[in-house]
């Protein structure tokens, strides 16, 4: 059955708040309030409520919390209050009503910034640890100070839900180390139903025993088709990234994230990535993010040749900005991307990697080619690129006629002939592309 997302006063179900519709309201719904109220408590499944970055006073959370706690029917429940300031005592009570419906299948609660603290975690924790009927549970606890202690209470909670088959978690910004990584990844590892597993930890303390932890667990996840993990400004080291690649590896995943800036990838830790993504023949979404490590254009060719492999790929994000692939590693990109004729989105960052007029070159023709794209973004920056590669950009956008979408990036780049912020040929290609009905945005 199609779950229904009715947009209701947060209030709807309070007692006594249904006598201040008046009578022609009534008369539209065919019911009276009574009935409505048993309606909506018995046959409501699923409902969104959307309160980012709201103010919202404690009455008004208390009502919200009232009212979700009558819903006994709800199969599938979202909650945005992030940036809401609800601290401690708002996310309890809202927690409260939330553990109160047993039916849930679906849960999505956002409570990124909110102020839980630590504290107000594991309260939540307790809550959300009677939600045994969960298949699918999404929570950003996003700069919220949980730290390991929260983590661990937090993960105590999720290993009741043990009919999980998609467990996304938002973690970024938690002061969250090696100790509370390897709570949750135990978790993981008794979730054996889990197709699908998103752990975000930007900005965080893990290091190599926590990557070597996370690594485990999903190597033992043996029905998983989707994963992403963010473990991007971190302490990962290199042996780190190599022991998620090896993990990676053993899986016949369908899409796959890895957010690794800044964790000291180089050659070896390249080359086990490499090895791991061409060995995902079923691949249909990639995204890499490698910003500034290590990689040079000797790993820049291992990635590309891994790449290469991937026949079937629908969705390419590789960003590789900052890590001196120079005009070799384009030539390897270049390459590869040439044969990946499913591409319908491709987004390419090597800005800051000193390609030169010649790799631009090689780039741009490698993408012109690509005639599936509907959604191209290349970022370009500060790459020496001169008249010479804005030209052969020019007539790579013009031969993609699905093109619905282009964001192209020139910033920080050398132009020999002087002729303005943009060549006249790529300026011209731009405007038959907007006349097309081709959304295109420029920075230079």
């Amino acid at each position: 059955m199609a779950l229904d997302w009715p947009r209701l006063p947060s209030d709807v179900l309070v007692p006594g708040a249904l006598h201040f519709y008046d009578a022609a309201t009534a008369f539209r719904v065919g019911a009276t309030d009574r009935q409505m109220r048993n309606a909506l408590k018995q046959q409501l499944m699923g409902i969104k409520i959307m309160l980012r970055r709201k103010r919202l006073q404690p009455e008004v959370l208390l009502a919200l919390a009232q009212s979700l706690s009558q819903l006994e029917g709800l199969r599938a429940l979202e909650v945005d209050i992030s940036f809401s300031s609800v601290g401690e005592d708002g996310a309890y009570q809202l927690a409260q009503a939330v553990g109160i419906l047993r039916r849930l299948q679906s849960l999505e609660l956002l409570l990124g910034g909110a102020g839980l603290g630590r504290t107000g975690c594991e309260k939540l924790a307790k809550e959300l640890a009677s939600l045994r009927s969960l298949t699918r549970l999404k929570l950003d606890l996003s700069l919220n100070d949980i730290g390991d202690t929260g983590l661990r209470e937090l993960s105590k909670s999720i290993r009741a839900a043990f009919l999980l088959r998609v467990l996304v978690l938002d973690l970024n910004r938690n002061r969250i180390a090696d100790a509370g990584v390897g709570c949750l990844a135990q978790v993981v590892r008794e979730l054996p139903g889990l197709s699908e597993l998103q752990v975000s930890l930007f900005d965080n303390r893990v290091g190599e025993d926590g990557a070597r932890q996370l690594a485990a667990a999903v190597r033992g996840l043996r029905r998983l088709s989707r994963l992403a993990l963010g473990l991007n400004r971190n302490a990962v080291s290199e042996v780190g990234v190599q022991d998620i690649a090896h993990a990676v590896g053993s899986h016949s995943l369908r899409a796959l994230e890895l957010d690794l800036s800044v964790s000291s990838v180089g050659w070896a830790g390249a080359h086990d990535l490499g090895m791991a993504i061409s060995s995902l023949q079923d691949l249909q979404s990639l995204t890499i993010d490698l910003n500034v490590n290590h990689v040079g254009s000797a790993g820049a060719r291992l990635l590309a040749q891994a790449i290469s492999a991937l026949q079937g790929l629908v969705s390419l994000r590789l960003l590789a900005s900052g890590n001196r692939i120079r005009e070799v590693g384009a030539r390897e990109l270049a390459q590869a991307l040439a044969g990946l004729r499913q591409l319908a989105n491709l987004e390419l960052d090597v800005s800051g990697n000193g390609i030169g007029d010649p790799g631009a070159c090689e780039l741009a023709r490698a993408m012109g080619g690509l005639h599936g794209l509907g959604r191209l973004v290349a970022d370009l920056r500060g790459n020496l690129v001169g008249d010479h590669g804005e030209r052969e950009l020019a007539r790579a956008v013009g031969e993609l006629p699905r093109l619905e979408r282009l964001e192209l990036r020139l910033g920080g780049n050398c132009r020999s002939s002087g002729a303005g912020p943009l060549h006249h040929e790529l300026k011209n290609a731009v405007q038959k592309l907007q006349t097309g009905g081709c959304i295109c945005d420029f920075s230079y």
